[in-house]
């Protein structure tokens, strides 16, 4: 019996635990005393994550749809009729070939599929699978600072004097980082919570600003007025180290006092004493969401633009802080796995990165970015024909009447889902402990997993199954190991150029951007190291969601905390699955929270049947009364597939906004 160090791969913090190996099973796990992150602790989804190595639901060989039905077939045969399907289609690859990659998949399974697809398939039809929120963090943030990351680090948290929690439930969907702001709390420092809803961490705030649904937008950029009307901005930050203040000051022109509470229906006293406590703050730090109800880019902006005003970025404790929900959603982004993208975050259309690139992998791509799986799904002039999907959570069965349609669909994973059945090949993988890797955590800190036990007989790891997938489709790759991957990566992609697996053996991994200048990496983002902060364009419209005589509520959709994202690891867990059944023993059909008031108008007690309508459509799901949310307003967690998909896809084009998808509806009693 042995302990092995290794990453848990649930959700973007990366902690750091050891897993109780005997005879090639996982027996237990624990945490690590010593990691800078997690500091001896693991949440309930880490402490069980045990059980979800030794479930029986492992696909151990791969299969091939035979007369309607998925039979046991040989890796050289499965892998066959990938590359013959994919082949057929290779004349238009662009438009009938699509990709959708895992965020759980590690660096460079991840890297080599986007080779794979651009490179022996001849798309750029790549899409990680994750909402659009951390894109657009991204986005701002590489466009501003030249960081395509969180720019502040977890280990500077607990010294932080002041943190504000824009919209994300932190304690639910990262405990490890909701107890290091708690941490911070307890040594002093001013926590502000700005949500539509009354979270837990909202609960334990020094002060929690309870905005309107879609309207949290307003407050930021309420927090930046005041900052400039009172003199309170950092003027000699701004000069020395910022571009384009003038014009975002201008822009706040249109927002008006008399607005702010009407609009926003927080006080403006509570927004002015927020401001003031950021700017009085020596270090503040800020984290937001990713996830389904993740920022759009325009709050996003403003927020950033907040804290460039108040000083507050690039320097020590300081930070603003995208965080991932899923382990490897930031390192999927790093590996270019997006229709623009290449590794480093570098856009498809960088001639100088397009020839790196093309020289190490010895074949041409295409400088045209390509499109998102979901786009091409939801589009009814797509001509997609084949689509591959590794590791899929089940977001993607919304779109099953679609997927139906599609000729050639291929599945690449560990574990058994309901998506098999969409399925022309099945090709088994590895899991993560069945081979050495890497996963980059949500603070772009890149760290080592090392194989702990051995895969099911035959079942191969990730780059050696899609290297025998190039190699059979006529493209011989000469990796040797996973090691030999990231070698590759660290090659062509400037911020892991000083990244390897030796570099990263017996340590707690290393933050990128990691080169000649940062050989032991960068923990956050610092003013002498950096360029000139760009502000962040801004839209200057501060319109808000506004419910009708029809449609009184606004509707939120979001997580419940017992059903992670939707996906099938949390139904193999027993823990987690026991408190996801409790909530289905009380909420069968899925439920929507509304406070008494609401209840009470609509006739119904907490668990009675509604029906939740909006002009599009309708769901059936039961009334939870709670004080989370405000009057006005109603929170769906999507959590029960059959209750929230057709709804979903009928409202779509609003849940595209992000922060700002509410739904207009009207609760009715069944």
């Amino acid at each position: 019996m042995s302990y092995k160090p290794g990453v848990c791969t649930f959700c973007g913090t990366g902690c750091a635990h050891l897993l109780k190996t005997d005879n090639g099973s996982v027996d237990g796990v624990f945490p690590v005393q010593n990691h800078p992150v997690s500091r001896g602790r693991l949440c309930v989804r880490g402490w069980n994550i045990h059980e979800l190595l030794n479930t029986p639901e492992r696909i151990t060989t791969p299969l091939v749809k035979k007369d309607g039905a998925l039979v046991p077939a040989s890796y050289d045969e499965a892998i066959g009729v990938l590359v013959k399907g994919l082949a057929d289609r290779k004349a238009n690859a662009a438009e009938e070939i699509a990709v959708l990659a895992s965020p759980r998949s590690s660096n460079e399974e991840n890297y080599l599929l986007t080779r794979l697809a651009r490179s022996v398939w001849g798309t750029n039809n790549i899409t990680l699978d994750s909402d659009s929120g951390h894109r657009n963090s991204l986005d701002v943030l590489a466009a501003g600072t030249g960081m395509a990351g969180m720019t502040g680090s977890l280990e500077e948290l607990r010294s932080c004097e002041y943190v504000l929690v824009a919209g994300i439930d932190i304690t639910k969907q990262n405990p490890i980082i909701g107890s290091e702001i708690h941490y911070a709390v307890r040594s002093g420092a001013t926590l502000v919570t700005v949500d539509s809803r009354k979270t837990q961490i909202a609960r334990l705030s020094t002060s929690f600003l309870q905005a309107r649904p879609g309207s949290n937008k307003i407050v930021y950029a309420a927090m930046a007025k005041i900052l400039i009307e009172e003199n309170l901005v950092d003027f000699d930050f701004l000069k020395k180290h910022t571009d384009g203040f003038e014009g975002f000051a201008n822009s706040l022109g249109a927002l008006r006092d008399e607005d702010i509470s009407a609009k926003t229906g927080v006080s403006m006293d509570a927004i002015r004493a927020a401001a003031r406590g950021l700017a009085a703050a020596k270090s503040a730090m800020v984290f937001f969401s990713s996830g389904i109800s993740g920022l759009d880019a325009d709050t996003i902006s403003y927020i950033y633009n907040l804290f460039l005003i108040a000083g507050k970025v690039g320097r020590p404790g300081c930070g603003v802080n995208p965080i991932a929900g899923i382990n490897n959603l930031q390192g999927g982004y790093d590996m270019g796995v997006a229709p623009d993208l290449l590794s480093g975050f570098r856009p498809i259309t960088d001639a100088k990165a397009a020839s790196a690139v093309s020289a190490a992998w010895g074949a041409p791509i295409s400088a045209k970015p390509g499109r998102g799986v979901h786009e091409l799904l939801e589009s009814g002039a797509s001509k997609l024909t084949a689509l591959i999907v590794v590791d899929h959570d089940e977001g993607i069965v919304r779109h099953a009447e679609r997927i139906k349609t599609i000729p050639f669909v291929a599945y690449i994973g560990a574990y058994k889902n309901p998506f098999m059945e969409y399925a022309t090949v099945v090709l088994p993988i590895a899991t993560y402990i069945e081979d050495d890797c890497t996963f980059t955590n949500t603070e772009r800190r890149v760290q080592l997993s090392k194989k702990k036990a051995d895969a099911p007989s035959g079942v191969l790891p990730g780059w050696k199954l899609l290297s025998a997938i190039a190699e059979k489709s006529g493209s011989k790759w000469s990796y040797a190991s996973s090691a030999a991957v990231m070698d590759e990566i660290a090659k062509i992609t400037p911020t892991y150029a000083g990244i390897s697996h030796a570099k990263l053996e017996g340590t707690f991994g290393i933050q990128w951007p990691c080169d000649a200048k940062n050989p032991k990496g960068t923990a956050r983002l610092s003013i002498e190291a950096s360029k000139t902060f760009t502000f962040a364009p801004v839209s200057g419209s501060f319109e808000v969601p506004k419910p009708t005589g029809d449609f009184p509520s606004l509707l939120m959709i979001g997580k419940a905390q017992h059903f992670w994202h939707q996906n099938n690891i949390m139904r193999k867990t027993s823990i987690p699955l026991r408190e996801y059944n409790t909530t289905l023993l009380l909420y069968p059909d899925g439920y929507v929270d509304i406070t008494a008031d609401e209840a009470k108008a609509a006739g119904v007690r907490d668990g009675w049947p509604v029906n939740v309508v909006s002009a599009k459509g309708s769901m059936r799901v039961q009334a939870r009364v709670t004080d989370e949310v405000g009057p006005g307003a109603a929170y769906v967690p999507y959590f029960i597939q059959e209750m929230i998909s057709e709804f979903l896809l009928e409202n779509v084009d609003i849940l595209k906004l992000g922060e700002d998808a509410t739904i207009p509806v009207r609760i009715e009693k069944v």
